[in-house]
């Protein structure tokens, strides 16, 4: 496919950053470190260490990394794990963590993927990965991805995805098109290849049932809506009232199904 074309197609919808970092910030804490974010129970974990030996030499580079979870797991086995985030909150819980648990070889800062500049990342890194996140969602940010890197890359992006509740939300509000879109996917691959990469793909079905206090959801789901797109008010206070209708003892019970696209490269 021509570069060119996936260039000037695949672009990031703009939309209010502010609202997009406060429904960030609003579920910081989801995205700390668990025990299951290991190598042997962890998909992405497992492909990545089924792929590339790591070393005690190497820089990683976590891009998009939230609170930190995938690289506090990695810091036990290299040099340095660093992690960039647009949502300060998510930053501040998983310094605070690395802190609090004296990993003194993990350090996440806030930083937009989308608008920085690249010159300070330029291959400094053996490692650069990026796991369900929007920080790597078109080719701009795809290419930033690449260049990071002096030797690996790992990108993890959800297809075939539906959001019971958040599908739902989108539709009150009028929303045609869907976040994450399956073409995602697919010029991901173009763009790697048409680059003179040699992508390997692994696939990994999942189900996640997230659960949130009503509160917590309607920050959540608002804010993600006004991240993208501009809701009437009218279709908030639509959302505020289906959300309400289906809240249990005042929790908001979503079901995602996806299925996760691994991908691997040598730059």
């Amino acid at each position: 496919m021509d570069l060119e074309y996936v260039k000037n197609i695949w672009k990031l919808k703009k939309g209010n950053l502010q609202a997009e970092i406060a429904a960030w910030d609003s579920t910081a804490e989801e995205y700390l470190y668990e025990a299951k974010n290991n190598f042997m129970e962890d998909p992405f974990l497992s492909f990545l260490a089924d792929k590339i030996q790591l070393e005690k030499s190497m820089v990683t580079l976590d891009v998009g990394c939230g609170a930190g979870a995938y690289s506090v797991e990695l810091a036990s086995k290299v040099a340095k794990a660093e992690g960039v985030d647009l949502s300060p909150r998510m930053v501040e819980l998983g310094n605070k963590y690395a802190s609090e648990h004296n990993i003194q070889n993990l350090e996440l800062k806030v930083e937009d993927w989308h608008t920085c500049d690249i010159s300070p990342y330029k291959r400094k890194y053996d490692v650069v990965f990026a796991h369900t996140t929007p920080a790597v969602a078109d080719y701009s940010t795809l290419v930033k991805m690449c260049e990071a890197s002096r030797k690996y890359c790992f990108l993890c992006k959800p297809a075939r995805r539906t959001d019971k509740v958040f599908d739902e939300v989108k539709r009150i509000a009028g929303v045609a098109d869907k976040m994450g879109s399956d073409e995602s996917v697919a010029y991901t691959f173009d763009t790697l290849w048409g680059l003179g990469f040699n992508p390997e793909v692994m696939y990994s079905q999942q189900v996640w049932l997230p659960k949130k206090t009503l509160q917590e959801a309607q920050n959540w789901y608002i804010g993600r809506l006004k991240g993208y797109y501009s809701p009437s008010d009218e279709a908030v206070n639509e959302v505020k009232q289906y959300l309400e209708s289906i809240a249990v003892d005042g929790y908001i019970h979503e079901r995602i199904d996806t299925t996760l696209v691994n991908m691997y490269w040598k730059v």
